[in-house]
């Protein structure tokens, strides 16, 4: 009996888009992140604006300046918008807003994934 070879394609990974929003140590914060994330052969871009429906969005907040505390909730609400148009597959937020803000931001915003404080990045990966 002969059987034809069927070539699979293999299943592509969802990349991760890491959004950083606030201060200097938020971008740091985001190189070690990306660094760890590549170390375990995951893709990875930076503020990427090439989304696809089934990528994870990391989004790394500010939650001292209040300009940059807004501009973390408006970019939380946005990704959370698109996961819900099923634009975008999961959204993680982490970084100082979280931190001070977890318990308020889980009841508020219910779609988000998850939500890492400073002191948790190394969490993402489990």
């Amino acid at each position: 009996m002969i059987t034809k070879n069927k070539l699979v394609k293999p299943v592509a990974k969802p990349k991760i888009n890491v959004i950083t929003l606030g201060c200097s140590k938020n971008t740091y914060d985001s190189e070690v992140l990306m660094g760890q994330l590549r170390g375990n052969n995951l893709s990875v871009e930076h503020e990427s604006n090439n989304i696809g429906k089934d990528d994870i969005i990391v989004i790394n907040t500010c939650g001292f300046i209040d300009n940059a505390k807004q501009e973390s909730i408006d970019t939380i609400l946005q990704y959370s918008q698109l996961k819900d148009e099923g634009k975008v597959g999961k959204v993680i937020v982490t970084g100082c807003l979280s931190e001070r803000y977890k318990p308020e931001l889980e009841s508020e915003i219910t779609n988000i994934d998850a939500f890492f404080g400073t002191n948790d990045l190394q969490n993402i990966l489990h």
